[in-house]
């Protein structure tokens, strides 16, 4: 049954991991709409400081939603058993 139930914790957390970042990331691209810019790994290049900001913005909230999901991980699984 413990493994049954880490099994359900795992795609839960895979799938709210990849959703949360697909949707802010698309949040991200509805924000700017047609400004040019590029995404090369973690950095912009764009001459626009709109895009710029908004970037560092949804970075920043990218980051602490992923370190919110590790702290989330860990005291779910503690609890576990």
């Amino acid at each position: 049954m413990i493994v049954f139930t880490y099994a359900v914790i795992a795609i839960s957390f895979v799938v709210l991991g990849i959703g949360g970042i697909m949707y802010l990331d698309h949040r991200f691209s509805l924000t700017v709409g047609d400004r040019p810019f590029a995404i090369k790994g973690r950095r912009i290049e764009t001459d626009d400081p709109f895009v710029r900001k908004q970037f560092r913005k949804f970075y920043a909230i990218r980051v602490a939603y992923s370190l919110f999901l590790l702290v989330l991980l860990f005291v779910v699984v503690s609890h576990v058993g």
